[in-house]
């Protein structure tokens, strides 16, 4: 993907789901209305300074005007931890993030109708080793940024 140079002081976590800001650089969702631009490939925090230098910088992620590696997020599927128990009636509905800490997306898991991320199944059902948490959901994007529609 065409590089996008990071927010200052912005934490990202490997694989958080990011947008470009309204400032124009690339920071981590965190509510409901933010369309997903991919996944960060990679876990650091943006200099304070970030936004600020001449030219992008692709190999230090220390220096002034660093723009992440981002993931395409196009048929890419991914677990994430929602805020309450999945149940069978949110698989195929969509829901959106409730909230963001340290790079790390929680999502709110009350299905309904349009959302940022259609729910795909539990974790636990693909993965043994998860099958006691019922709170760690497949997802995948359903509202890319690089589309200008939003659902209804």
């Amino acid at each position: 993907m065409t590089p996008v140079v990071a927010a200052n002081s912005e934490v990202f976590a490997e694989y958080s789901p990011v947008y470009i800001n309204t400032d124009g650089f690339l920071a981590v969702i965190s509510s409901s209305g933010e369309k997903v631009r991919g996944y960060c490939m990679e876990a650091f925090t943006a200099n304070s300074a970030n936004q600020t230098g001449t030219e992008f910088q692709m190999n230090d992620n220390t220096a002034a005007r660093y723009a992440p590696p981002v993931l395409d997020p196009s048929n890419v599927e991914f677990w994430a931890d929602g805020d309450a128990a999945f149940t069978e009636t949110d698989r195929g509905a969509y829901c959106d993030a409730a909230s963001e800490s340290a790079g790390v997306v929680t999502l709110n898991l009350s299905a309904t109708t349009s959302g940022q991320f259609e729910v795909v199944g539990l974790l636990a059902d693909f993965d043994p080793n998860y099958s006691a948490d019922t709170t760690k959901v497949i997802v995948r994007v359903a509202e890319p940024q690089g589309l200008g529609f939003t659902q209804d």
